[in-house]
């Protein structure tokens, strides 16, 4: 609670100065500080390696167990995003939905399938040239069915709010942008671990419009209690994304 707290009050404290600059920032008033926009419609993201381990402590005379996955796959995965900037602020809104399955045909026998959706707000604060210190929220909501060995199946929808903290590194070129960031959250407030980091680079050929692509990494690890025992899920994903932004 009181890293919630703090959360909290860091970007109440964020959100004053910059909703004054956005006040200054009208078009056609003299501000030296323009606001910059990209839009995201569509990012696509192609997770090279999946890794999922399950862990179910025993309870009462039940056995628990655990098992890590061996044979993963990628149903789909798509990003979507918009940022805006004006070189001193820098916020940020992105959402992911993602399917993952994967199969342990050895003992303990694991079959997992999990629907990812993930949204994240952040406010940034310029620190030095280029880079930024972040704060926000992340909303994670997890929709999974796992069975392990002879433990009755569980099916779940569970969904947490995360606070975050994180950098960000941001160059901004007329033709080329480059983008690097990484964030964390959860402190048990939410998920137990919530982590993410990427890199891409834009390249603008054409007015407003560009070519974007890079490397996405994301960990989490999230506790739920289903029928009076704790679970544990713990999710490792990685790989490169590609799609187009709209830039104004």
């Amino acid at each position: 609670m009181r890293v919630s707290r703090l959360a909290f009050l860091t970007a109440v404290c964020l959100m004053s100065p910059v909703a004054a600059t956005l006040g200054q920032s009208v078009p056609g008033s003299g501000a030296d500080t323009d606001w910059h926009v990209t839009v995201y419609p569509v990012l696509a993201w192609v997770p090279l390696d999946i890794g999922i381990d399950v862990d179910i402590p025993p309870i009462d005379t039940g056995g628990g167990g655990s098992g890590q996955i061996l044979e993963s796959r990628i149903d789909g995965a798509f990003f979507a995003g918009v940022a805006a900037s004006n070189g001193r602020w820098r916020i940020e809104g992105y959402g992911l939905w993602a399917s993952f399955g994967g199969d342990r045909p050895e003992r303990p026998f694991l079959a997992i399938d999990l629907d990812l959706i993930y949204g994240s707000g952040k406010l940034g604060r310029r620190v030095a040239p280029d880079f930024y210190v972040t704060g926000g929220v992340r909303r994670l909501a997890l929709d999974y069915d796992i069975t392990l060995g002879d433990l009755p199946r569980f099916s779940r929808k569970p969904g947490v709010w995360d606070p975050i903290l994180g950098i960000g590194w941001h160059r901004v070129r007329p033709k080329v942008e480059w983008h690097a960031a990484f964030d964390g959250g959860g402190f048990g407030v939410g998920a137990d671990v919530d982590l993410g980091a990427s890199f891409s680079v834009d390249w603008k050929p054409l007015p407003h419009f560009g070519l974007t692509a890079g490397y996405n990494i994301l960990y989490l690890k999230v506790s739920d209690s289903v029928a009076s025992r704790d679970l544990t899920v713990k999710l490792t994903a990685h790989g490169p994304t590609v799609g187009f932004g709209l830039y104004f």
